[in-house]
């Protein structure tokens, strides 16, 4: 039994109890939908904060802050102000400690690491996620195209099992409020055409060489930031 399915367990079982007890006026008057997204940006949260990812971690607390702002008194700066906050403190970050992060996730999160990912095959690829944390690993004798949905969420997907045999392959990216990761292999070449609004892509360590397929980003990302690494 997975771990993830014991813990979504929980929370399901816990958000029933709520229901009956707050239909008998014991609890504050909060809406189980509204609670149910809290809880789910505190587990992106706090798996964003293991794997050291800094536009997860900021989000999902800026979304808390959203949900919440009437309680908290800050209808001021929400919802805009709050998720630049989270934008700009994100790519901030990441200028500042991405190299020291990448240090360690290179010893924590190599190719060994996604062997307990959810593998995904085939040589056309459909990947989606919202408010949550994904983790997985493309295997392809002949990758050709990849679509790549996240919203409010993050992802990190691995390459290392794929093989380009055109010479090219797509990824088609919808990235909206959302930190994604992709690890290839270290032959490939990468070639950003993406667009959007307020969104970042960052290639860690570019390809020197002529030699090798390239994989072409395209599509938007929106408030969101894209991560590319070598394996």
């Amino acid at each position: 039994m997975k771990k993830e399915n014991v813990f979504w367990g929980v929370v399901l079982i816990l958000a029933a109890v709520y229901i009956i007890i707050n239909s008998f006026g014991f609890m504050p008057d909060v809406s189980v939908v509204r609670l149910g997204v809290a809880v789910i940006c505190g587990v992106v949260f706090f798996k964003s904060l293991a794997g050291l990812e800094f536009g997860g971690m900021l989000f999902s607390l800026a979304i808390l802050l959203i949900l919440f702002d009437d309680q908290l008194g800050i209808t001021e700066i929400t919802p805009w102000p709050v998720l630049m906050a989270a934008l700009l403190g994100s790519i901030g970050l990441n200028m500042i400690f991405g190299n020291r992060v990448m240090g360690l996730k290179k010893s924590k999160y190599g190719p060994s690491e996604f062997k307990e990912a959810d593998y995904v095959s085939g040589d056309e690829i459909r990947i989606g996620g919202m408010f949550g944390a994904y983790k997985k690993n493309i295997s392809s004798d002949n990758f050709t195209k990849a679509s790549v949905s996240c919203r409010f969420g993050g992802m990190e997907i691995s390459f290392d099992d794929a093989v380009i045999q055109s010479g090219s392959a797509v990824v088609r990216l919808n990235v909206f409020f959302s930190g994604v990761e992709f690890y290839i292999p270290q032959s490939w070449k990468v070639e950003n055409r993406t667009e959007g609004m307020c969104g970042g892509f960052h290639e860690h360590r570019s390809h020197s060489s002529d030699e090798g397929p390239t994989i072409v980003f395209e599509g938007n990302v929106t408030f969101s930031g894209v991560e590319i690494y070598r394996i």
